[in-house]
């Protein structure tokens, strides 16, 4: 029998350590930095005034300085005066005449390229909010809406024609509408007040940053997209470049440029009900103020008024454009439009019906009250056992691990590592880099505990959206009923919603959790469906012939040739959760939420830089892992 020397066995040690070294340094590093660092208190805020201070002084300068200083007096507040202006002005003429003006106007606008049948529902979309008493309150958000869009539109569809003929202004434009699309909302609130104070003003340019990339972005990609032998054609005929883009490439990219104005539209309604924190009023107000009143029936009563403004606008949006002309009505068929909207004004002053009549009003949705309280009471042992569940078998144990349990170095370190690991170098560096400057700001903890409860909402979603997405992508009929379901949970102000959320679960982080799973399996359904349908027949008949079980075939063929798509839906999921941030802090949610909401109100401006920059932070971070993710499933087939 032979003996092995003791050292044959060290090179198989040491390739097991070349082999595995990554996961070792793991392992060390864990043990070494929890060791050193487990008595270390929270992470110290290095530069925290040195990042506050500033931004505190330059906000309170323009408060002081608003109306004096030359760059408000020559440049912002001329601007600010124009768009005051132009709101003013769209709701002075709204209610100015009589109010079945407006419906009708609405009904001839839409049939005059889409038949009056199309044209109904817009119509009676406008009469709603009048039926239950809140005409006023809708006029005010038609207004805000009205302008912010065109503003959106003016500004946007000239910078996608930009970006589709300067490849290089595309790329330097992109990182900006990256962020302009990641960033929540109301990080934009600060800055306006800053600059514009309090109104309807800077509510209307914070909706126009929010709402400004899908115009933009579908601008270029519509000219990109037109055939080249069009433009070919074009410059063979004369045609100059001007005369090429307004004759040839806006027409034929027309039915793009009108989805991104469409999806503008539904992002400045996601928007108009914050912006109340900056005093836009109208229908946002009434949210916000059943939210405090906790009336499901009123909320939703509201929430359908925002609905009819969307679907008022995106019809109109559509009508006006119009890209085939033989379905533009005669010129003597206007006329008679024109001249019986003319009668129907006098009419309304003659007979003095210029205001809308009452006929019923958000009590009308009493019994949706009723109902909800009725529920609770029956359910409350269901409700307040998923409560407890989610917040002491998950939420504070986590919280608390992350927080006081793990050492902030071990913690910098392990997601670097995972970075390292998911994505490369460059992730790692960015990953450690952000989190290193959100703890050195001061805003570590409650960056941890919004983490928190994003991963929780993230992990539900996902755990709704994956399964019903699948099937959805396999069953066409599943997929039109669930159509409408999600149409309603993506067009509904997500306050809305968070209502009987409250009623059932009590303030606190699980509201904020249900309303934001409830906004986020909206694109996390479609995109896995989308994904599932989209894989290559070819790929499923070369399973079925192999002899492989439907089952084998979904698992080992259908969900990892669409991982790549379903992860991009995983991302948006993300997205819309950390866009719910600030209403889990409007129902208890505490963390960066409750701190965006209190330096938005209290006009903290420092504070609300360094809560804006650890939301994005997060969001960043988990955008740029997601899509390397993404990218590492991507089969090489894909990659060519």
């Amino acid at each position: 029998m032979t003996t092995v020397a003791p050292t044959a066995g060290l090179p198989l040690a040491l390739s097991g350590l070349r082999r595995y070294w990554r996961w070792v340094l793991l392992v060390v590093g864990f043990v070494i930095l929890q060791a050193v660092f487990s008595s270390a208190d929270e992470f110290p805020a290095w530069f925290d005034d040195t990042f506050k201070d500033p931004i505190d002084r330059a906000g309170n300068w323009m408060q002081a300085h608003r109306r004096t200083h030359v760059v408000f007096t020559d440049f912002f507040t001329p601007l600010s005066d124009a768009v005051r202006w132009a709101l003013d002005s769209v709701e002075s003429a709204l209610l100015w005449v009589p109010w079945f003006v407006l419906p009708a106007s609405v009904f001839l606008v839409v049939a005059r390229s889409h038949g009056w049948r199309p044209a109904l529902i817009p119509a009676m979309a406008m009469l709603y909010p009048g039926l239950i008493g809140l005409w006023e309150e809708t006029v005010d958000t038609l207004a805000l809406m009205t302008i912010a869009v065109f503003i959106s539109v003016a500004v946007g569809v000239p910078l996608g024609v930009w970006g589709a003929l300067r490849p290089r202004a595309e790329k330097t434009m992109r990182p900006a509408l990256d962020a302009m699309q990641t960033v929540p909302a109301p990080v934009y609130f600060l800055p306006m007040l800053m600059l514009f104070g309090i109104g309807r003003v800077p509510a209307t340019f914070a909706t126009v940053i929010y709402a400004l990339p899908p115009v933009v972005r579908l601008t270029t990609l519509g000219i990109r997209e037109v055939p080249s032998h069009a433009v070919e054609a074009s410059e063979m005929f004369g045609a100059t470049p001007r005369q090429t883009m307004t004759k040839v490439q806006l027409p034929m990219a027309l039915p793009t440029i009108m989805t991104g104005v469409s999806q503008t539209i539904m992002m400045a309604l996601g928007i108009v009900v914050l912006a109340t924190m900056l005093g836009a009023g109208g229908l946002g107000q009434e949210i916000m103020d059943t939210l405090s009143q906790r009336r499901t029936g009123r909320g939703f009563a509201v929430g359908l008024a925002v609905v009819a403004v969307a679907i008022v606008l995106d019809r109109i949006s559509r009508a006006v454009v119009v890209t085939d002309r033989s379905k533009l009505p005669s010129t003597r068929t206007t006329l008679i439009a024109v001249s019986a909207l003319v009668v129907l004004v006098i009419v309304g002053f003659v007979t003095g019906t210029t205001e809308f009549p009452d006929v019923w009003d958000v009590k009308t949705f009493d019994p949706v009250d009723n109902g909800v309280d009725w529920t609770r009471d029956n359910l409350r042992w269901l409700t307040r056992w998923f409560n407890d569940l989610v917040v002491a078998e998950f939420y504070v144990p986590v919280r608390d691990l992350l927080i006081d349990t793990i050492a902030w170095p071990v913690l910098v370190f392990v997601v670097g590592w995972m970075s390292w690991m998911i994505g490369g170098r460059k992730l790692a560096v960015f990953t450690t880099a952000m989190m290193l400057a959100t703890g050195a700001i001061g805003m570590w903890s409650p960056s941890l505990d919004t983490l928190t409860q994003v991963v929780a909402a993230v992990a539900l979603s996902v755990a709704i959206a994956l399964p019903v997405g699948i099937w959805a992508g396999r069953n066409p009929r599943v997929e039109a009923a669930l159509g409408p379901v999600l149409d309603a949970l993506q067009t509904i102000p997500s306050l809305v919603y968070i209502i009987p959320a409250v009623i059932f679960f009590t303030v606190g982080v699980v509201p904020g959790i249900i309303a934001s799973v409830l906004y986020a399996i909206v694109p996390g359904i479609r995109i896995t469906a989308l994904a599932i349908r989209e894989v290559p027949e070819a790929s499923i008949e070369a399973s079925q012939v192999f002899g492989a079980t439907p089952r084998q075939t979904m698992f080992g063929v259908r969900v990892p040739l669409a991982a790549p798509t379903i992860m991009a839906g995983i991302n948006q999921v993300i997205m819309m959760v950390l866009a719910m941030v600030i209403i889990s802090g409007l129902v208890g949610g505490g963390a960066l939420g409750f701190a965006t909401v209190s330096a938005v109100k209290r006009s903290e401006f420092g504070n609300g830089a360094e809560v804006a920059f650890a939301i994005v932070a997060i969001a960043m971070i988990l955008d740029r892992t997601t899509q390397a993710i993404a990218e590492r499933l991507r089969p090489p087939a894909a990659e060519q």
